[in-house]
């Protein structure tokens, strides 16, 4: 669903070039806090912060620089050629491109991949009258904002997650090694992320399975 630095996303598996992390970020029903730890520890200290950087990058302004925002504009024109042969096919070409040429700089206040994928959508609205087109990619452009914020929020609460899970990044590690109790309440991903990272090391993770296990056959 987004563009430019990666390619679609498809409902299956994260596109060339983007993060893995923030693939599922994107995707709610690939989403679930164990499976996001999991994968962050694999991906290494720097995943999540990394996911966001980059969805924060989908939400980046049009270029001002002229070979940029050029790159732009033309993809943008591409999406609204489409749009106006299928709202308007007896429109003539002098008429289609100065239509085209208005509708970039109208555009442009959009930040710039949430403009390009707004047009591929609306290109699925139903429409007859091309004055319906703008309001259609400014309302898929609000729906494609919602999602990269929405997706934003899930990876900093799996970053608050991890931290009270005792996970931090390698660089806010705390000098003081984490309790039996502590590596205990972890979940399996937490654990997992926690070797990863350095955080824990498997004589603890075993140390704490064997002391609750003590624990719980001291109760029975």
């Amino acid at each position: 669903m987004t563009e430019a630095h990666a390619p679609a996303i498809s409902s299956t598996a994260p596109a060339l070039g983007r993060p893995d992390l923030a693939w599922r970020a994107l995707n709610p029903r690939a989403w679930t806090t164990d499976t996001a730890t999991e994968l962050a520890g694999r991906i290494g200290p720097h995943a999540v912060d990394e996911a966001i950087a980059w969805i924060e990058g989908q939400l980046s302004p049009v270029p001002r620089d002229a070979k940029r925002r050029g790159s732009w504009a033309r993809a943008m024109d591409e999406r609204l050629r489409r749009l106006a042969v299928k709202v308007s096919p007896g429109m003539s070409p002098a008429q289609g491109e100065e239509w085209r040429k208005v509708m970039v700089d109208a555009l442009a206040d959009l930040p710039a991949m949430v403009a390009l994928t707004a047009g591929k959508r609306a290109l699925h609205v139903p429409m007859q009258f091309m004055n319906e087109i703008e309001p259609a990619i400014r309302a898929a452009a609000a729906q494609v904002i919602a999602e990269r914020n929405l997706a934003i929020e899930r990876l900093r609460l799996l970053a608050v997650q991890m931290r009270q899970a005792g996970l931090p990044r390698l660089e806010d590690r705390r000098s003081d090694p984490l309790t039996a109790a502590e590596i205990a309440a972890m979940t399996p991903a937490m654990r997992e992320m926690g070797l990863k990272c350095g955080a824990i090391t498997q004589e603890q993770i075993d140390a704490a399975t064997a002391a609750t296990t003590e624990a719980s056959e001291g109760e029975a």
